[in-house]
């Protein structure tokens, strides 16, 4: 019982250790590092000296990315098709014929039980 619950004080304080999620502009500084620091030829993007408004762009662009691959936002479509006619219909006769193949198991088996009951007479 005592390991039991050391393993749970261990997991419960294992979950308070965890660092908070990264900020927004911490995402975003990481990943303008990463750009810049990306090999280019014998140099890096950095040397290239690319505007900051555009390196925020690309930084912006790669994290929208990045969300979308991990996080993928379904939006229903409201006009998305009705089901097609003919496979309601075709689910309708399976339906209609499985009700009717009991309903003749039924009679049938009332008509053997009858028989027995009349040759029992």
């Amino acid at each position: 019982m005592s390991a039991l619950l050391r393993s749970a004080l261990l997991i419960a304080a294992g979950a308070q250790a965890q660092p908070p999620p990264p900020s927004p502009a911490d995402i975003e500084r990481e990943v303008l590092e990463n750009v810049r620091n990306q090999p280019l030829g014998d140099g890096t993007v950095a040397d290239l000296a690319l505007p900051e408004e555009f390196l925020r762009r690309v930084a912006d662009r790669i994290v929208r990315s990045s969300f979308e691959e991990r996080y993928r936002i379904v939006v229903e479509d409201e006009k998305a098709p009705a089901p097609e006619p003919a496979k309601i219909q075709a689910r309708t006769t399976w339906i209609a014929l499985l009700a009717a193949a009991a309903a003749l198991l039924a009679v049938g088996w009332a008509a053997i039980a009858r028989r027995k009951g009349a040759d029992l007479r």
